[in-house]
């Protein structure tokens, strides 16, 4: 009896093991899209769409990220951007489908790369209400699309 015990606790520690080593399926929200946008008040912006599968330029699918940055811009690699209440970077909000939108009470968005007509990837961690977390890495490619503001 005693072998058994011992048997069925190694078993369990190798199984412990195994499944906190292996390797994560890819993050929440770590495709989509970037493109030039405008500000609330008509200026240049810069808005990204993190989607859970590769994106199209013209078509999202949901649930999505929807995020609007209108500060600090241009962007450059190694950027941090913060969001907070009394901020006016930008925006955040996970959005269940078009129209149906909750804003992050705050959250950062980390530009690793940033390159201008070709796309980005970074990092973000953004904060809804109940604390509530959504975190992960994403790779987005530029859409090219003509915006006039103002």
């Amino acid at each position: 009896m005693r072998c058994r015990k011992q048997a069925v606790l190694a078993t369990f520690v190798a199984v412990v093991a195994i499944a906190t080593t292996a390797p994560s399926a890819p993050a929440a929200f770590s495709y989509g899209t970037i493109r030039s946008s405008c500000a609330p008040w008509d200026g240049p912006a810069i808005g990204i769409t993190l989607t859970n599968e590769p994106a199209q330029c013209k078509r999202t699918s949901e649930p999505f990220i929807s995020v609007g940055i209108w500060r600090g811009l241009p962007v450059q690699s190694g950027q941090v951007v913060k969001f907070a209440p009394g901020s006016d970077a930008g925006f955040a909000s996970r959005c269940k489908k078009e129209g149906t939108c909750e804003r992050a009470q705050s959250g950062t968005i980390t530009f690793d790369r940033y390159e201008l007509g070709s796309g980005a990837s970074g990092r973000y961690e953004l904060h809804f209400k109940g604390d509530e977390t959504l975190s992960g890495t994403f790779d987005v490619k530029w859409c090219d699309e003509r915006v006039i503001c103002g």
